[in-house]
């Protein structure tokens, strides 16, 4: 989630009972198999607070009694309809433990989607809507649950449950209820328990007084989970579930020969609960976009960013390999980049860029003129706008300069034969 952990005293842990992290992670537990939970709809609560409502939305008005409400997700991005968009990606807010979920954007790479062509729009909870997570579920699964059934009859052919911290979790678990969904897209997903506070006013520390349980959702919702593909972050240092989830997520859906997955794990370099909000996420993003999209049909089994998406990234990018010295990455900014160095190493070479993590860069390609210095070599990409690159071992790397000012860079690997 997007804010720091609030003041002990405004927090409650669990009728104030607080230990301190164990050392090691529990051996993961996996909970029996039992009939799906039966979709029904929400219960009306008594009005406490006044709603905001951030987005446009379809009418009735929201009053203080409504439980949950669409609204789009952009007012920069109207939605283009079933007849020209890819899909729709309907959206679930974290819960901040100040209850301002509704207010919260969703992350920045979904306004890439969004400029890439996919609808996304907002299922937005009453802010009263709390209590504990098997409730929330119930009740957030019977509202997804309308909304794919709704955008299916309304003819959208792809369907796509998207959320972070709480919502990736609330999007996780309806994944197991709610058949025909084209994805999931998970950030960070855990279920709003909060780890601990010190009841001492030292501040918030780390609590596994929870932690399998914790843990045995996640697993539950892979074993379950009916979408054609997956999309998970799991960063590191997630403030929300201070344990490694990577290791035994890639284990529990590698032995489903059914799923297709795109795990961000803790060794990506993306940290904390909000990490897909830092430029630390801006190539994964990249990558999720291409996975994400109708042109490429990945197989059952994991997807591997910088190498099963390049077909279809070469393809945006309208490449069309020469059999010269072919190399593929991802910049800084999030743009999948290809060069093409001469073989001979005389002549031009092929410079090509992808859209990038906001989708709002036209795919290009462009031939220019290197000079070789050593092992590296300069090219002029426009009169202010230089390119360098350095061979490293088995990887070459290039920095960009930009027009203002401004430089990214990429590591980019060989791509093997006339790729």
């Amino acid at each position: 989630m997007r804010r720091l952990l609030l003041a002990a005293a405004a927090l409650t842990v669990w009728a104030g009972v607080v230990h301190a992290a164990q050392p090691q992670q529990p051996p993961p537990q996996q909970l029996p198999a039992g009939p799906p939970p039966v979709l029904r709809p929400p219960q009306v609560l008594a009005a406490t607070e006044e709603i905001t409502v951030i987005g446009k939305r379809p009418e009735p008005p929201v009053t203080p009694t409504t439980m949950y409400w669409i609204e789009d997700a952009y007012a920069d991005y109207p939605l283009l309809g079933p007849n020209f968009a890819k899909g729709l990606v309907i959206w679930n807010h974290a819960r901040p433990w100040d209850g301002t979920g509704p207010s919260v954007p969703p992350i920045r790479a979904m306004e890439g989607m969004a400029a890439l062509g996919w609808d996304i729009i907002r299922l937005q909870r009453n802010s009263r809507n709390g209590g504990g997570w098997e409730a929330g579920v119930e009740r957030t699964d019977y509202e997804l649950g309308q909304q794919v059934a709704k955008a299916h009859a309304d003819g959208y052919k792809r369907v796509i449950l998207a959320g972070e911290d709480f919502g990736g979790a609330l999007s996780l678990e309806a994944g197991k209820v709610i058949d025909g969904l084209y994805g999931i897209i998970a950030f960070a997903p855990n279920t709003g328990i909060k780890w601990g506070t010190h009841s001492m006013g030292f501040g918030p520390i780390p609590s596994d007084d929870y932690a399998q349980v914790i843990l045995n959702r996640t697993w539950d919702q892979l074993e379950h989970l009916k979408a054609e593909r997956l999309m998970l972050l799991f960063p590191d240092a997630d403030e929300q579930v201070p344990h490694v989830r990577g290791p035994t997520a890639r284990d529990i859906l590698t032995h489903r020969i059914d799923q297709s997955f795109l795990l961000v794990d803790e060794t990506s370099g993306v940290r904390t609960t909000a990490g897909a909000d830092t430029p630390d996420f801006d190539a994964y993003a990249s990558c999720m976009d291409l996975y994400m999209s109708p042109e490429l049909m990945p197989k059952p089994g994991e997807f591997h960013c910088g190498a099963d998406e390049i077909p279809t990234a070469l393809a945006q990018m309208s490449v069309k390999p020469h059999g010269g010295e072919a190399w593929f990455g991802y910049s800084s900014n999030g743009q999948t980049l290809y060069l093409e160095l001469p073989s001979s190493g005389r002549g031009p070479a092929i410079y090509a860029w992808g859209t990038g993590w906001n989708g709002k860069t036209r795919p290009g390609i462009q031939t220019i003129d290197i000079k070789r210095d050593g092992v590296g070599f300069t090219a002029n990409l426009t009169p202010d706008q230089m390119i360098h690159g350095d061979h490293i071992g088995a990887q070459l790397r290039i920095t960009i300069d930009q027009e203002d000012g401004t430089r990214v860079a990429a590591v980019m690997h060989r791509l093997p034969g006339n790729s």
